[in-house]
């Protein structure tokens, strides 16, 4: 996917805010399979919400078939992106069409 709008809030994420996320591989609607990671500037960025209907509105948006929904925190998601080699430099992003997303670096 393309670009989201750069932070220029600057608020910080606890590590323990509650998110939804799902896999970052999937189907399209139009029977394609894709990889739906956001990109700015060369840097990859793992799309995480605050609420079930931001998220389906982002995925309605970037013409996701069905996903998985899964939550947990910040922290989570982050261990566990750290644990694949492939998403170990990928950031997270929270709330990605929101006025002011959260930008999260890996540790």
């Amino acid at each position: 996917m393309g670009l989201f709008r750069k932070n220029t809030h600057d608020d910080d994420a606890p590590v323990d805010a509650n998110v939804y996320y799902s896999t970052p591989f999937g189907d399209t609607r139009d029977g394609g399979q894709k990889l739906f990671l956001l990109q700015r500037d060369g840097v990859s960025y793992f799309p995480v919400f605050r609420s079930l209907d931001s998220m389906k509105a982002f995925y309605e948006q970037a013409n996701r078939a069905g996903y998985v929904v899964l939550q947990g925190d910040v922290a989570s998601v982050s261990d566990t992106m750290r644990s694949i080699e492939l998403m170990k430099d990928v950031r997270i992003v929270i709330e990605p069409l929101s006025e002011h997303p959260v930008e999260i670096t890996p540790a």
